[in-house]
C-alpha cells in the first residue's frame, strides 16, 4: 500500500494541461477519489476463473470437466511422478484464481553437452535437463514409497547454464492461440519499418518448438517466455510432464521423466498405467482455453495520461494494444478483439536479460514480448525471471537492445509523466 501511495503524491504533480487533475479542488478530488473506490470495486468482483462469454451449455459442462481436472490433487497412487515441482495444475496457477499465477513458484532450467536447447533436453532429459524437478515422492510421501530413496533434482554442477521461469497467468490464453500465424508473420515483417529501432519476428515451430500433432496450421509460437509453444494443448501436455512428472500422449513428453537421467525404480512409481488420458489433457486445455481475459481497465484522468505517454514513447511498437483472432476460430473465440498488449513476437533485449538457454528459435537475448494485460491486476513477478519483483521501474530498467529507445525515452521523462505511465500499467 506504500508504493501505492507514493506514486499517488506523485500523481499529484502533474501538471499536463490536457489530462492535468487540480487537486486544490475539493469537488475533484472527491470525484476523483469516488471513481477510483469505484473503478477498485469493479476489479475485486471481478470472477477471475470465469469462461468466456458466449460458450454452449456443452461447452460450460466441459468447461467444468477441464477445470476439475486442472484442480486435480496427485499423488504417487494416483500417477504423480518420481519427481516433480507440483501436486496439481492449480497449484502453481491459483491466484487471484484458479487459472491465475502464484508469485512465489518458480522453476529452473538448464543446459548441458548433452542437452544444449530446450527441446534437445525434453528428448536426452541428460541429467534431468531441461527442468529442474526439485520435490521428490520419497521426501514427501515416504509412507506411500517406503523402498525409493530418490531426492529431487538441482541443476547440476557441470550445467553450461541456467535460467528461471517465474508462473504466468492463463487468463484469456485461448485468444491468443486463436491469434492467426498470418497476422504474426505480417507483424513482424512490418515492424522494422513502422520503428527502425526494433525488428520483431515470429517463433516459428521447426526446429524446436512445440506445437499440437493435430494442429498443422499453427505454427507460429506465442506461449511461452520465448514463444516457442503455439497451441493451448501442446502446452497442456507438456506442463503435465515437465512439472508432475506424468508423461503423456506427445512425442516430446509421451517418456517417463527420468529423475537426474535415470530411470525411476518401481518403488518410486507405484502407479500403474495411465494416470492422464489424452482425452483429460484434451479437457484441461478446453478449460483453459476458454477462461476469460483480464478485465480491461476504464483509463481516465491520470492514467489516461499515462497510456497517452506509452503510446509516445513507443512502448507500443513491441507491446501491441490490440490484435483480433481469426474469424475461423471456433465459437466462442472466434472474430474478437484482444487486448493483450504484446506483438507476440521475438525480440533482441539486449546482454542483461540474456540467459544462454535457448528454446525454440529464440537467441539468448531474445524473448517473446510479454503480454501486459492482467499485469497490474495480478501478482505475477515482472520479467521471465521475475528479477524485478514489482518494480515497474526496475522492470523498465532491464530493457536493452532492441527497447533501449523506448527505455531512454522513459528515463528522460518528468517525474510526474514517469508516474502517470506507471500508474497505467498497474491498472492493465
Amino acid at each position: 500500500m506504500a508504493a501505492f501511495a507514493a506514486i499517488g503524491l506523485m500523481l499529484g504533480a502533474c501538471t499536463s494541461e490536457d489530462n492535468s487533475i487540480n487537486t486544490n479542488s475539493p469537488n475533484n478530488s472527491i470525484q476523483a477519489a469516488e471513481q477510483t473506490r469505484a473503478e477498485t470495486r469493479d476489479l475485486e468482483l471481478h470472477d477471475w476463473s470465469a469462461p468466456i462469454d458466449g460458450l454452449t451449455p456443452t461447452q460450460l459442462a466441459r468447461f467444468e470437466q477441464g477445470k476439475a481436472m486442472f484442480e486435480k490433487v496427485f499423488t504417487p497412487s494416483n500417477g504423480l511422478g518420481a519427481v516433480f515441482n507440483a501436486q496439481s495444475c492449480v497449484e502453481c496457477h491459483g491466484q487471484p484464481a484458479v487459472g491465475g499465477t502464484d508469485p512465489t513458484k518458480t522453476i529452473q532450467r538448464f543446459t548441458t553437452l548433452l542437452a544444449p536447447h530446450f527441446a534437445v533436453g525434453l528428448v536426452t532429459q541428460a541429467d534431468g535437463a531441461p527442468h529442474v524437478h526439485a520435490r521428490s515422492v520419497a521426501t514427501e510421501f515416504p509412507d506411500e514409497v517406503p523402498g525409493c530413496v530418490l531426492g529431487g533434482e538441482l541443476v547440476p554442477p557441470h550445467a553450461m547454464a541456467s535460467t528461471t521461469r517465474v508462473t504466468p497467468h492463463l487468463f484469456g490464453i485461448g485468444l491468443l492461440e486463436n491469434i492467426p500465424d498470418s497476422t504474426l508473420i505480417e507483424n513482424g515483417l512490418a515492424s522494422e519499418q513502422a520503428n527502425p529501432e526494433v525488428s520483431g519476428r515470429p517463433g516459428v515451430m521447426f526446429p524446436g518448438g512445440v506445437n499440437d500433432l493435430n494442429a498443422a496450421d499453427q505454427l507460429v509460437g506465442r506461449l511461452g517466455a520465448r514463444g516457442f509453444v503455439a497451441d493451448v494443448q501442446s502446452f497442456t501436455q507438456g506442463a503435465f510432464s515437465t512439472e508432475l512428472g506424468i508423461a503423456t500422449f506427445h512425442p516430446l513428453f509421451a517418456a517417463p521423466v527420468r529423475p537426474k537421467g535415470n530411470l525411476a525404480t518401481a518403488d518410486c512409481t507405484p502407479f500403474v498405467g495411465e494416470a492422464v488420458s489424452l482425452a483429460e489433457t484434451q479437457a484441461t486445455a478446453d478449460f483453459q482455453r476458454w477462461l476469460a481475459p483480464p478485465p480491461r481497465p476504464q483509463l481516465t484522468g491520470i492514467v489516461l495520461r499515462g497510456q497517452q505517454l506509452f503510446n509516445d514513447i513507443q512502448c507500443s511498437s513491441c507491446h501491441t494494444p490490440m490484435m483480433k483472432t481469426s474469424p475461423m476460430a471456433p465459437a466462442p473465440l472466434n472474430d474478437r478483439e484482444v487486448w493483450l498488449y504484446s506483438d507476440l513476437l521475438l525480440h533482441d533485449m539486449g546482454p542483461a536479460l540474456a540467459d544462454n538457454a535457448p528454446e525454440g528459435l529464440g537467441l539468448p537475448t531474445e524473448w517473446k514480448t510479454a503480454p501486459l494485460w492482467g499485469v497490474g491486476q495480478t501478482s505475477k513477478p515482472l520479467l521471465h525471471d521475475g528479477r524485478a519483483g514489482r518494480d515497474f521501474r526496475k522492470a523498465i530498467d532491464f530493457h536493452g537492445g532492441e527497447a533501449e529507445g523506448a527505455k531512454r525515452r522513459f528515463q528522460d521523462l518528468n517525474p510526474a509523466d514517469q508516474a502517470a505511465l506507471i500508474a497505467f500499467l498497474e491498472k492493465l
